[in-house]
């Protein structure tokens, strides 16, 4: 029997693409009219969300004025515009693209998945590439997606991955008809109508496309840890409950429920991934601050000082730069936030970086990532 030998995935070329719409928060507060009280608006204005991008050309009217959506950009031809940027970037021949993965908790269709889509859209990817959809995994899924790439790429050496990640939510935000109100101003029973309302300003839209190979000048992973479940009950810390076999009838919007549990046990699973990643001995790292960088997951500045709280690094900390600021100029954008923060437009310094994403599902993965000597710039 024939051994493998398990190869880190290097990143060939990343880019990203962003719809031309967005809002800042200060303009979704005035569209909204009044409909928030002071606390919550307050609330939201700490989110450490400034901006955020949508597909729709008319968000704000569909999220409080109940206008039709108007599609400015399908979701699917966000994608393609960061796949195209992606190769125009690597510089390969599209024949050699073995395998093709499609990464997303919010396709613009059920159905063909997003990846057929895809390859339905760029003529250049041979059609005989192996395809691959990693749906609806929420957050986490850049570990899955790198943890895919390195097996695939174990196996053929000579092949490029081309992983596409996409996540449209703000077409899902709950209209926003009535009055809101922070947390501690409602009964319990009432807690999911602010839950809907902090939807529609914490996330927002992008796409981002990575190539992968076997070897290179760009940046390594090195092996994951992933999380899935710790405890059975953990499933429900936040749900999408309709739209599925078991409630295939949907009155206007999908759900999205949001356990109050869901920042403390995000914690608890960022910290352990981390921690797991160091104690393989397969890092030069003794601890989360000896990084060069932290690139973790954007659910809401809360998490994320919490998080730099958790690993001893200040938030004004340079490690943790890309994290606050993916979050601020683009919200959180599900399982495109941490590769938004690495397809970032800044120079990477020589040296050992950890990456982590933790989200719904529940699940969690965390993973190391060695910049060369010299750095590196995507």
């Amino acid at each position: 029997m024939t051994q493998t030998t398990v190869l880190d995935p290097h990143v060939r070329a990343i880019a990203s693409a962003l719809p031309e719409w967005h809002w800042s928060t200060g303009e979704l507060l005035t569209a909204a009219g009044g409909r928030l009280s002071d606390a919550l608006a307050d609330m939201m204005g700490k989110l450490g969300v400034d901006n955020r991008h949508s597909i729709l050309a008319n968000y704000p009217q569909v999220l409080f004025d109940g206008a039709e959506p108007e599609v400015g950009l399908p979701a699917g031809a966000l994608a393609v515009r960061a796949v195209r940027r992606c190769l125009d970037k690597a510089d390969v021949p599209a024949e050699s693209i073995g395998l093709v993965i499609g990464a997303t908790s919010s396709p613009g269709r059920l159905l063909p998945s997003m990846v057929c889509d895809l390859v339905a859209d760029l003529p250049e990817i041979p059609r005989s590439a192996d395809t691959l959809s990693v749906q609806y995994m929420g957050c986490s899924v850049i570990a899955k997606v790198v943890e895919t790439a390195r097996w695939y790429l174990s196996c053929n050496p000579g092949k490029y991955v081309l992983a596409a990640f996409l996540d449209a939510i703000t077409p899902l935000s709950p209209p926003l008809p009535g009055r809101y109100a922070h947390f501690s101003e409602i009964e319990a029973e009432r807690r999911q109508e602010t839950v809907d309302a902090m939807h529609g300003f914490l996330f927002g839209d992008a796409a981002v496309a990575v190539l992968f190979e076997s070897e290179g000048d760009g940046p390594s992973f090195g092996p994951g840890v992933s999380l899935t479940n710790e405890l059975p009950e953990d499933t429900e810390l936040g749900t999408v409950p309709d739209g599925g076999s078991d409630v295939p009838i949907v009155h206007g919007r999908r759900l999205y429920t949001l356990s109050p549990r869901v920042a403390a046990r995000g914690l608890w699973y960022a910290s352990r991934t981390i921690k797991e990643v160091i104690a393989s001995g397969k890092t030069g790292l003794a601890a989360p601050a000896d990084a060069t960088a932290l690139f973790m997951h954007t659910g809401s500045k809360q998490i994320l000082d919490g998080l730099c709280a958790e690993f001893e690094v200040r938030p004004d900390s340079d490690k943790v730069a890309s994290a606050y600021r993916v979050l601020r100029e683009c919200g959180n954008t599900i399982g495109c936030s941490v590769p938004l923060m690495l397809a970032e437009q800044v120079h990477r310094p020589e040296g050992e970086s950890l990456v982590m994403a933790f989200g719904l599902s529940f699940s969690a993965g965390a993973l190391s990532m060695k910049v060369p000597p010299g750095g590196w710039t995507p």
